[in-house]
């Protein structure tokens, strides 16, 4: 299957995860703002503690949506690869997030190169920019930036999410369920 046909058979799926990621983005604003107005100082290991299992707790929230999403699609494209109707690719989830995540890794390089040169005149702006925009579009990381510190910890909000398609719609086309089958399905 070519790129072309990849896109007009999924491009829907893929709008649907950048819609989750959007929602998750202001849920997880919702869970770490308390913390972002606190002094740190006083009981920074405390706070690092919270925002870390906020975190996990987001991406565990992340996964569930995804697995909603794309357990039953992988499930569905089983059963017409079963019936002839289609030849099954059983990576097509990881390469929905992948293409779903384009924007997030994007956002990451031009982060990550201008947190290292930040300092320069010109380059201070921009990522005055993009640490902005990285806190809101990758705002399920921000957690683990608080805890880290790295400016690589918004990489997990780009990763993860393929990754979990992947997992999701493998999970599906094998017709195997981590946390039980998806309500929609019994």
């Amino acid at each position: 299957m070519g790129f072309k046909e990849f896109w007009q058979r999924y491009k829907g799926e893929i709008g649907k995860l950048l819609v989750t990621h959007i929602a998750l983005a202001v849920f997880s604003i919702m869970c770490t703002a308390p913390l972002l107005v606190t002094n740190t100082e006083e009981n920074a290991s405390s706070i690092n503690t919270i925002v870390i299992i906020a975190s996990v707790f987001v991406f565990a929230f992340y996964y569930y949506l995804i697995r909603s999403q794309l357990w039953t699609l992988g499930a569905k494209n089983s059963i017409s690869a079963k019936g002839g109707r289609m030849k099954l690719c059983p990576l097509a989830g990881l390469y929905m997030g992948l293409i779903a995540s384009i924007p997030s890794f994007i956002l990451n390089a031009v982060y990550i190169i201008s947190s290292f040169y930040g300092d320069y005149e010109g380059v201070s702006n921009v990522f005055a920019t993009t640490a902005f925009l990285e806190a809101l579009w990758n705002a399920p990381a921000l957690g683990l930036r608080i805890a880290t510190g790295s400016p690589f910890a918004y990489l997990a909000s780009s990763v993860l999410p393929a990754l979990f398609a992947g997992i999701a719609y493998f999970c599906g086309t094998k017709e195997f369920a981590l946390f039980g089958v998806p309500q929609k399905n019994r």
